[in-house]
């Protein structure tokens, strides 16, 4: 629940007018830094969901094709989250290297379904102009958005931990039953 609260605030902020500062013309994709800030504490399938969700947030709010960036942000993040947990530990070089992949994926496709394939004039220019600076600006955004992340995932690990198990007493012998005295002789207690 929290890390779908922290979609939808990224998800503001991205889009309110001067909030946050253009840098020739580009804005950080946040959400982008967000699904994989969350995949690197999370388990790999909730990674998957997630790196989804956040993929249909951005490809609503930037008018894209439906599902492109979900499919690309998704298995980003599943293998990121299953390589976390089994080869790697986690770390912020490995966030920062796997958004600088995911960046450079959603931002060069997007480049390349609404300027490439249409055949538009000067693709070199506009390429290095509008889209290099805005992959430079998620990539160097993403360390401020890991540390919100992990400030979330920490937060809902220590609610998890307040969770007690109540536990039976054990019974001491001489009150028990006969027939459970013998069921514990049966199983040598």
């Amino acid at each position: 629940m929290l890390y779908t609260i922290e979609i939808f605030i990224f998800f503001i902020l991205e889009g309110t007018p001067h909030f946050i500062p253009q840098i020739y013309l580009a804005k950080p994709l946040l959400l982008v830094s967000a699904a994989v800030s969350a995949a690197a504490f999370e388990l790999p399938l909730f990674s998957l969901f997630f790196g989804i969700l956040c993929g249909l947030v951005i490809d609503v709010g930037t008018g894209g094709v439906m599902g492109l960036t979900s499919i690309i942000l998704g298995t980003v993040c599943y293998y990121e989250a299953s390589w976390n947990n089994k080869y790697i530990k986690n770390n912020i070089y490995l966030v920062l290297l796997y958004s600088a992949v995911s960046t450079v994926a959603v931002i060069s496709l997007k480049f390349f379904i609404f300027y490439y394939i249409r055949s538009y004039d000067s693709l070199l220019n506009a390429y290095i102009t509008h889209y290099i600076p805005r992959i430079l600006y998620t990539w160097a955004v993403t360390p401020l958005v890991y540390l919100i992340t992990m400030g979330v995932s920490r937060t809902f690990r220590k609610e998890k931990r307040k969770i007690r198990v109540h536990r039976k007493k054990k019974v001491p012998r001489s009150k028990r039953s006969g027939a459970s005295r013998r069921r514990a002789n049966q199983m040598g207690i």
